[in-house]
């Protein structure tokens, strides 16, 4: 490896990534191939190629806004791989079109990256995980980079997977042998991995699948819109359900106790400059007094409380990274957070003009702050807007 190698183009893009995988290809790649190369990737995690696509494993089931940072270099660029937690290499050509595309199923692409056509090393190294599975959220924050360096046929350097606190890495999946039968079957198939397990499904089937997986059930076709209406529906069926059919003054006043329940649970409601906030937003007046009529200034003053003036925080931890206690019976336990900041997001979310939005982007904050006892919040709010069983 040498010590002078240049980086001579980079791109960012995003990817709606889900499933677990994300494939990349220069524009040699066969789709047929690709179901191949999973069995593989999931063999020997976490990553397969055949030189024409690289196909890799992500520990989160999903990420729609998956932020990839392409990079091409004139050699092997440094070793940081201490910095990643996971990271493989492998080989890939880039064809005559100059493009490389990163994709997802079921069918969803990143912006095409240029590339210079040729033959390429290719390392991608990940990090931010949160959990293996599903992460808690459609948006977990892990972010990605690909390198590519001209191919002087020297050696890959050894994958790297992330060893995940108190539970380690997950273990390879033996191959399956396929049936004569499905050789000869028109549709694709595709590895699906979730809580249940490893199962195939036909490619076709993805989408209504996704959606079941999303909703807990079938799609609640009113909150289709609402960003986090899905996980809701997931942890708590029947209270979305009843929140759908909700008329606005309803919805209205679920966002508003939403708001007064977590200001209690943060301790802040008794500020003097929060409580006649609290009390106007009950009242329905708008906008709020000061300095909720700007939430900048809102949040500033929040911070400045709780960790000093500006100027003396450039030094101070703010904000700590933990071992997740994220589990599927309750994706709102991501570990500790900061709850007065996330009262003042859920007053924020209760002014949303649109009633539905505030309702399902209030409750959502809350049951986030609420964290392991996210359970005793939606039991509450079951009870007292009629959805409890």
């Amino acid at each position: 490896m040498t010590n002078g190698a240049n980086r001579i183009a980079e791109h960012t893009v995003q990817l709606m990534m889900d499933y677990g995988q994300f494939c990349i290809d220069g524009g040699f790649g066969d789709p047929d191939c690709e179901l191949d190369l999973l069995d593989q990737a999931s063999a020997q995690r976490p990553c397969a190629g055949d030189g024409t696509a690289l196909l890799v494993l992500s520990p989160h089931q999903n990420n729609f806004e998956m932020s990839i940072t392409v990079q091409v270099w004139d050699d092997r660029p440094p070793n940081d791989r201490d910095d990643w937690q996971q990271i493989c290499e492998g080989r890939l050509g880039v064809d005559s079109d100059g493009t490389l595309s990163i994709s997802s199923p079921p069918g969803t692409w990143a912006d095409p990256c240029p590339v210079p056509p040729g033959d390429y090393l290719i390392e991608v190294s990940g990090r931010g995980f949160v959990s293996y599975g599903w992460p808690g959220t459609t948006t977990p924050g892990d972010i990605w980079r690909i390198r590519l360096w001209p191919d002087d046929g020297g050696d890959l350097l050894p994958h790297r997977q992330w060893d995940m606190p108190g539970y380690g890495i997950p273990e390879n999946l033996p191959i399956s042998e396929r049936t004569a039968a499905e050789d000869f079957v028109d549709e694709d198939w595709v590895l699906l991995m979730d809580s249940t397990g490893s199962r195939r499904i036909r490619a076709t089937d993805l989408e209504a699948e996704m959606a079941r997986t999303e909703w807990g059930g079938e799609p609640i076709p009113e909150l289709s819109e609402q960003f986090s209406a899905a996980e809701l529906a997931r942890f708590d069926r029947p209270l979305a359900e009843a929140i759908a059919a909700m008329d606005e003054p309803t919805l209205r006043r679920l966002a508003r106790r939403c708001a007064v329940k977590v200001c209690e649970l943060a301790g802040i409601a008794e500020r003097p400059w929060v409580a006649p906030a609290l009390t106007a937003l009950n009242e329905g007046r708008r906008p709020l007094p000061a300095p909720f009529d700007d939430m900048e200034i809102a949040f500033g003053r929040l911070d400045e409380e709780e960790f000093g003036p500006a100027q003396d925080r450039s030094r101070q931890l703010v904000a700590s990274i933990g071992v997740s206690r994220r589990s599927q019976t309750n994706p709102f336990d991501i570990g500790p957070v900061h709850r007065p900041h996330f009262a003042l997001s859920t007053i924020e979310h209760a002014m949303d003009p649109d009633a539905l939005t505030a309702a399902i982007d209030a409750l959502h904050t809350a049951a986030v702050t609420f964290g392991a006892d996210a359970p005793v919040l939606f039991a509450e709010i079951g009870r007292e807007f009629g959805s409890a069983s």
